[in-house]
């Protein structure tokens, strides 16, 4: 610890040279109108040079200067590889858009996805790249056989160094760049006023173009697209998106005129995303989707129904498009987009949007079975129960009903295609969905998530699947329960029918850890509902022929002293 103190006032030179060097660079190429994004690779291209003139230095002074040739031979191929490195970060790639289980792969994506990942690092190896070479030169590193451990400390300063100068100047060149665009867009998105966009939704006419102040924010936009350039398109999309919100909200205009606004600004953001698939521009095209899922989103707070619908089917179109062009990453944004408006709907009481948002979910969910798209599929199961636990909270019973039904054919669907552990999860979640609902006493929404659990346990019958069967009689017992103590008389029929229906799949085949679940659940709805359920066990006792009579008896006795310890 005694040696770090001098060896870091004798590094401290070349830190401070190194930031004024870095921020000689970044400060030139802004004041220029230059691309900010390749300093780092500039910087260690700079660096490259200098280790370029010290290999020559003997040259120049005729042999009177000597250097170690091998180590600074090994500096300039590091440096050139830093500089080659550099390059690639900053070059542009299409992002991969199919799911991969390999780990390389993932990495591979996660670089591709994350453009201001890439940046960072370039500025990180450009700004290493130049403090190696630094420290050569001023002879900061000395490569005797008792300097290894002073030289460790030094290369370590130096990558800590590296590392903070260069998210730094990343900081300032994104601090810059977005000073750039404002002053780009600043011009055109003053313009974008209420009056303005009043004016233009509200003529008609060869002159509703001309007067369109969001038209030259997307004339930018769309020229960034065709050019291949991502972060005008971004900055532009968040103008749109934040004015059309801030309209939404703090305008004070009426309904017809905010629905009418929000159509308009809609239809813009629409046509920009449809540019950036054809153009393969996969940022922006998730950029685009999420904007209208925000707008869509603050329209339902507005309760505006008709653009809420509108961005619902504008959004579903990409989600067709991503089908056929098997976009599989990309989907998990409409999936998202979807759920937010969705989940919105049903906290604000809107029937028809919450209810139409369930509807493509189940779509989306059934189409991701049968390409077996598990992330997909998982997303769109919890955002069903999203917006069906919502809904049932706020007694949106149209909605509560559909997400219970959409869920129902994913499930039966997972069944069939052998995928048991996602079933699970739809009955677990059906579960707490028809316990919310019970309790806030919504009796047709209660019925549907029962029979939704109840044919999702028919498919578990028909495939002898033991554990499956044990989780859908607990969920039926749970719900018929919290049915009961709300006195949902029909609720309450319906969870104890449809626990007939079940059980007798493990009674017929003999399954014996079924079959005892079975009994406890009868009995724990018997403790509330001991008419119903004596009457619906008779019945169940019609099910069985004489070779099955032995097996209905051993269940019987199950049942009966499962009630007996209860009472």
């Amino acid at each position: 610890m005694i040696g770090i103190i001098p060896t870091a006032f004798e590094f401290l030179p070349i830190a401070i040279l190194l930031c004024i060097f870095f921020l000689m660079v970044l400060y030139l190429k802004y004041v220029n109108g230059l691309n900010l994004r390749s300093v780092g690779s500039d910087i260690c291209l700079g660096a490259l040079f200098i280790q370029i003139t010290m290999l020559t230095l003997p040259v120049w002074t005729s042999g009177e200067m000597s250097i170690n040739i091998l180590v600074h031979v090994a500096a300039l191929v590091l440096t050139l590889f830093m500089w080659l490195l550099t390059v690639w970060l900053l070059k542009r790639r299409k992002p991969s858009r199919k799911y991969s289980t390999n780990f390389i792969q993932n990495i591979t994506y996660y670089f591709k996805k994350h453009s201001n990942t890439r940046e960072s690092l370039s500025y990180t190896l450009g700004t290493f790249g130049l403090t190696l070479s630094l420290m050569m030169m001023f002879n900061v590193v000395h490569f005797g056989t008792d300097d290894w451990k002073v030289l460790g400390t030094k290369f370590l300063l130096a990558v800590l160094t590296s590392v903070g100068v260069g998210y730094a100047g990343h900081s300032i060149y994104k601090y810059l760049q977005n000073e750039q665009f404002t002053h780009s867009f600043e011009r055109f998105s003053n313009e974008i006023t209420r009056d303005n966009v009043l004016m233009t939704v509200q003529s008609s006419g060869s002159q509703m173009h001309e007067r369109d102040p969001i038209q030259p924010v997307v004339d930018i936009i769309r020229g960034s697209i065709m050019k291949g350039e991502l972060g005008p398109s971004l900055f532009g999309l968040s103008i749109l998106k934040h004015n059309c919100i801030e309209m939404l909200t703090a305008s004070g205009m009426r309904k017809l005129s905010l629905e009418r606004v929000t159509l308009h600004f809609v239809g813009h953001i629409d046509n920009i995303g449809k540019l950036a698939l054809r153009m393969d521009e996969d940022e922006a095209a998730n950029e685009t989707i999420e904007t209208m899922g925000d707008i869509g989103k603050c329209a339902v707070s507005r309760e505006l129904d008709a653009p809420a619908d509108d961005i619902l089917r504008r959004i579903f179109e990409y989600y067709d498009v991503l089908s056929q062009k098997e976009f599989e990453i990309m989907k998990l944004t409409v999936t998202g987009a979807v759920s937010k408006i969705g989940i919105a709907a049903a906290a604000h009481s809107i029937d028809s949007s919450s209810s139409k948002a369930g509807n493509m979910l189940g779509t989306i969910g059934a189409a991701a079975i049968r390409s077996k798209e598990m992330d997909t599929l998982n997303n769109s199961i919890i955002a069903l129960y999203n917006i069906g636990r919502e809904a049932a909270v706020n007694s949106v019973e149209g909605a509560v009903r559909q997400t219970a039904l959409k869920l129902r054919d994913i499930g039966t669907s997972a069944i069939q295609n052998n995928l048991l552990e996602e079933a699970n999860l739809i009955i677990s979640r059906l579960e707490e969905m028809g316990v919310v609902a019970a309790s806030n006493k919504l009796e047709l929404g209660t019925e549907q998530v029962v029979w939704s659990i109840k044919d999702i346990g028919l498919s578990y019958g028909y495939q002898r699947e033991e554990t499956g069967i044990n989780v859908v009689v607990t969920a039926l017992a749970n719900v018929g329960v919290e049915s009961s103590q709300r006195k949902l008389g029909d609720a309450v029929d319906q969870a104890v029918w449809a626990l007939k229906e079940v059980a007798r799949y493990p009674i017929t085949e003999g399954l014996e850890n079924s079959i005892s679940i079975s009994a406890n659940a009868f009995a724990r709805l018997s403790e509330l509902e001991r008419v119903k359920v004596d009457k619906v066990i008779k019945e169940l006792e019609q099910y069985f022929g004489a070779d099955e009579t032995k097996r209905f008896k051993r269940f019987e006795k199950e049942y009966k002293s499962a009630a007996k310890s209860s009472r």
